[in-house]
């Protein structure tokens, strides 16, 4: 048996740079949504390996607690992310494509986000 050690500071440090944690791991996945499991799975596995003192990692949990609070309060958000990531084709256990899904999901979070403002449409007063 491995007993594994936890450091509560990082953890309550985290938990604060990601403010939608528990929106996003509470929330309700349909049973045969792959992805939304997998990503789930993998976005708590990823805050909580992160380095709270280290700054860029700090950056980089930020943009995906963002990404994925989109990601299951959107469908929209959710479709499009659909469409550029294949859970096939990601090797969770390899830096080299989780660095690349990182990329591809914070990519399409501010193309996302800017196409959004873009599309506000403007009311018009009386």
């Amino acid at each position: 048996m491995i007993t594994q050690t936890i450091d509560i500071s990082n953890v309550k440090k985290i938990l604060k740079c990601c403010p939608h944690y528990d929106d996003i791991i509470n929330s309700e996945v349909d049973y045969e949504d792959e992805l939304s499991y997998d990503l789930i799975d993998w976005y708590k596995d990823l805050i909580f390996s992160c380095n709270a003192d280290n700054e860029e990692e700090v950056k980089i949990i930020r943009l995906i607690d963002r990404s994925l609070y989109m990601y299951v309060n959107s469908y929209k958000y959710k479709i499009g992310l659909k469409k550029i990531i294949d859970i096939k084709d990601i090797d969770l256990n390899s830096d080299k494509s989780i660095k690349n899904l990182i990329k591809k999901i914070i990519n399409y979070t501010t193309k996302y986000e800017n196409n959004e403002i873009l599309n506000i449409t403007n009311g018009r007063w009386l």
